[in-house]
């Protein structure tokens, strides 16, 4: 009997060391904060400062872009950037967008909160990034 119950505890000791939390990648920003509508305000010029892109003359070269996140790890998105859904995962400061199960595009994360986000965008397979500036909606 004692053998059993020594069997046991190691088990359950060892099941115990094996919680799925130590698996899954922990985003480093609270993904509430993520899910929703956000609107790409401003990005980064060559010589580093930022343009807004709301204004109506912005508008005539750059389309109003958006994208929208939501809890079930789906997201769309329309504008400059083009128009399509797909899934997402968010693991670390990155959050990853996935068109048919191939990543389309990365955000490199350097703020998020509240109403405001500042990412750096990458495309798969590139090595140019480009800075932007969003706002919840």
């Amino acid at each position: 009997m004692k053998k059993y119950l020594f069997a046991l505890l190691v088990c359950v000791m060892a099941f115990a060391g094996c919680s799925k939390d130590d698996e899954t990648p922990k985003f480093n920003y609270d993904l509430e904060t993520l899910y929703g509508t956000w609107r790409v305000t401003e990005i980064q010029q060559k010589d580093g400062s930022f343009l807004d892109v709301t204004t109506s003359v912005a508008e005539m070269v750059f389309e109003p872009t958006y994208a929208t996140f939501n809890e079930n790890g789906t997201y769309s998105g329309r504008g400059e950037f083009g128009t399509g859904s797909g899934t997402y995962k968010a693991e670390g400061n990155t959050i990853y967008t996935y068109v048919e199960g191939v990543e389309y595009l990365r955000y490199e994360v350097k703020s998020l909160s509240g109403e405001k986000c500042h990412l750096v965008m990458k495309e798969q397979g590139s090595s140019s990034t480009l800075e932007i500036k969003c706002t919840k909606q």
